[in-house]
This record gives structure tokens, C-alpha cells and sequence, in this order.
């Protein structure tokens, strides 16, 4: 009997283990130039579209996350090249304003530190399920799978960002740009994306700003504190 109690707590053990344990199940997005309620800005041969994410379910859906309750708004551009020239663009040429202030960028690997998983609660949670389980055994079950996860998630924001690139003629590049905000803030209608792009053969640089479309910034805790009033 006891080995069939110790065979039958083990696979309650594994069944807790990947039932519960961290996970993280993004979707692929794309900007649909077609749709409506983006930013769009045309400077000779380049056009650039800006997308939000900064409400919970576009978020979620994008980076299994809501960010916006972690002071972060994501912005998916997109930059057509409709000329027969090719141009430079790099991260460190496009910043977000407020007026004369520039807003912080974040790196993808930072952003993705916000995003990652917590493994303790969880392992204290089986061992008090399964009595066989001790602390220490869930703890690092619980943190090896958790670690692989995150490893996860710091290499999916890594792909979905807006990296430096040479975009070809009649060519186009997409990706996530990221931006520190203050939790407090409702919404981002005086923000503008400014980018600067390099001519490759003529060397001339073609500077964009592009307004934000119109949305709502909202987190948790603001709303909970406005239900509270």
C-alpha cells in the first residue's frame, strides 16, 4: 500500500507540476495598414503607421501580459519604403514626445523583465497539496520550469521588436517599440513618434513625426480607484 500511496502522490505531483506551473501563450500580431485607428505620417518616399497597445486585451493578447499595468506602452510601427532608394532606420533614431519632453525607450529585454514569471508561490502551493512534496523539492522544480519560461519570453519580445535595419525599396519592416509611462496617466493624445531615416545613397536624412491614434491608457489600479469614488 505504501508504495501504491507513493506512486499515486508522484503523479499528483507531476499533474500540480504542469497544471500550474508558469507558462506564457502569446499570439502572433501584425499591423494591418487597412484598419482603422492608426497613426500614419507620409514624408516623400516613407510612410509610417503606429499602432497601440496599451489596453489589457491587445496587450494580453500580443505578450500574454498587460503591460500598461506595468507602466510600459507598446507601439507597433510599420515603415513602407514606396521609393527606389533605400533608407536606414534604427531604434535609437525614433523617440516618443510630449511635448519638448522625450519619453524613455526600453529595451525588449527590459520590457520582457516585466513580463516574467514568479515560481514560489506556486511551489509552496504543492507542497502544501501534496505533503510529499517538501518545500525545497518544489521550490526547484518550480524555478528550473519557470527559468525556461522566461528564457521564453525575453526571446519573443526580442523578435517582435523593431530592430536596425535597411529597408529596401518598396519593402517594409514592422516591429514593437517600447516606452515608459507613468501608471497614472488615462491617455496619450498629445504623444508623438518621431522617426529619422538616412538616404543610403544620397545620405540625406528624412525625419517623420506621426501622431499616436486615439486610445485610452488605463491601469488597474487607476481604475480601481476610480470605482472606489
Amino acid at each position: 500500500m505504501k508504495r501504491k500511496d507513493l506512486i499515486l502522490s508522484f503523479s499528483i505531483f507531476i499533474l500540480l507540476l504542469f497544471a500550474g506551473c508558469a507558462s506564457y501563450t502569446p499570439s502572433l500580431v501584425r499591423l494591418d495598414p487597412s484598419q482603422p485607428n492608426l497613426g500614419k505620417e507620409v514624408k516623400g518616399d516613407l510612410c509610417i503607421y503606429v499602432e497601440e497597445y496599451a489596453t489589457q486585451e491587445k496587450c494580453q493578447k500580443a505578450f500574454d501580459t498587460d503591460l500598461a499595468d506595468e507602466g510600459v506602452l507598446p507601439l507597433l510601427i510599420l515603415v513602407q519604403n514606396n521609393g527606389h532608394q533605400s533608407y536606414e532606420v534604427k531604434v535609437e533614431n525614433i523617440t516618443l514626445r510630449d511635448g519638448s519632453t522625450s519619453i524613455k525607450a526600453l529595451t525588449p529585454e527590459e520590457t520582457a523583465g516585466k513580463a516574467k514569471r514568479g515560481a514560489v508561490g506556486r511551489a509552496l502551493g504543492w507542497s502544501m497539496i501534496v505533503p510529499i512534496i517538501s518545500i525545497p523539492i518544489a521550490i526547484v522544480a518550480s524555478a528550473d520550469h519557470t527559468s525556461k519560461v522566461n528564457k521564453q519570453i525575453v526571446e519573443d519580445f526580442k523578435a517582435k521588436s523593431f530592430q536596425d535595419n535597411i529597408v529596401m525599396p518598396n519593402k517594409e519592416q514592422s516591429g514593437f517599440l517600447f516606452f515608459q509611462m507613468d501608471k497614472e496617466r488615462k491617455d496619450f493624445s498629445s504623444l508623438l513618434l518621431e522617426m529619422k531615416a538616412r538616404n543610403i545613397v544620397t545620405g540625406e536624412v528624412v525625419a517623420i513625426t506621426a501622431s499616436l491614434p486615439e486610445a485610452a491608457f488605463k491601469t488597474k489600479k487607476v481604475d480601481s480607484q476610480e470605482e472606489k469614488k
